[in-house]
């Protein structure tokens, strides 16, 4: 039998980034995009052009907007193309909501968590705080890993599934100048506080209703009246 070794090393492939890898990099930086202005509904990906500018080949990109496919953040235009969706005050209302029936209800079941749970999400408390004086993108980012930190203390992966799709697809619909107006910067540390002291004493069904509140908050902000 041939010695799979070479001075006792063994024989192994190259490494390098995989095309799951490279995917991923695609599909956060289209999403970025997105967030930024730098894309806008209606415009048109055309796979090609896009691997030209990223430097990758097509199968990454065809990988990352089949995944935004999937997501409803884009759809189909034209031979190995897609547009960019444009997002309704319906989408945005939806969105909100979907926040709030995963988000309420990871808050229910917090109070089943152990002190590990909450020295976590302390940290991420903290971090959000950390990053509150920093780029909109940069706040925008510590928010998203606090709120997925509530759902992510469950232990549902469900769960956790569910949020990253309610918030890949919300791209479409919110700016980081909508998250801006969301959170006032001289509010959006003092909230997050005191959502989090309040989840810390509440009872279950009280701490889904103090989440609730709290989304429906950036949505007054975002989008005056549409919570009524």
């Amino acid at each position: 039998m041939p010695d799979p070794t070479t001075n006792g090393t063994p024989s192994l492939a190259p490494v390098g980034r995989t095309r799951n890898a490279l995917a991923a990099e695609v599909y956060d930086n289209l999403l970025d995009a997105l967030m930024d202005g730098r894309l806008s509904p209606g415009d048109r990906l055309v796979m090609d052009r896009l691997a030209d500018d990223l430097g990758v080949s097509r199968s990454p990109v065809r990988d990352a907007l089949l995944r935004l496919h999937r997501e409803g953040v884009v759809e189909p235009g034209g031979k190995r193309g897609y547009l960019v969706r444009a997002a309704s005050d319906s989408d945005i209302h939806d969105f909100y909501a979907a926040r709030m029936a995963v988000e309420g209800f990871a808050a229910e079941l917090l109070q089943g968590a152990g002190a590990d749970a909450w020295v976590f999400l302390r940290d991420l408390l903290e971090s959000l705080s950390a990053k509150a004086t920093a780029s909109v993108r940069e706040s925008f980012e510590a928010n998203r890993l606090f709120h997925r930190g509530v759902v992510e203390v469950t232990g549902n992966s469900y769960l956790v599934d569910m949020f990253d799709t309610i918030w890949n697809r919300s791209r479409t619909a919110l700016t980081y100048r909508d998250f801006a107006a969301a959170y006032p910067y001289d509010e959006f540390v003092p909230e997050h506080t005191e959502l989090l002291d309040a989840l810390e004493r509440a009872r279950p069904k009280t701490a889904r209703n103090l989440m609730v509140q709290h989304i429906t908050g950036g949505l007054d902000r975002t989008r005056p009246g549409s919570s009524e």
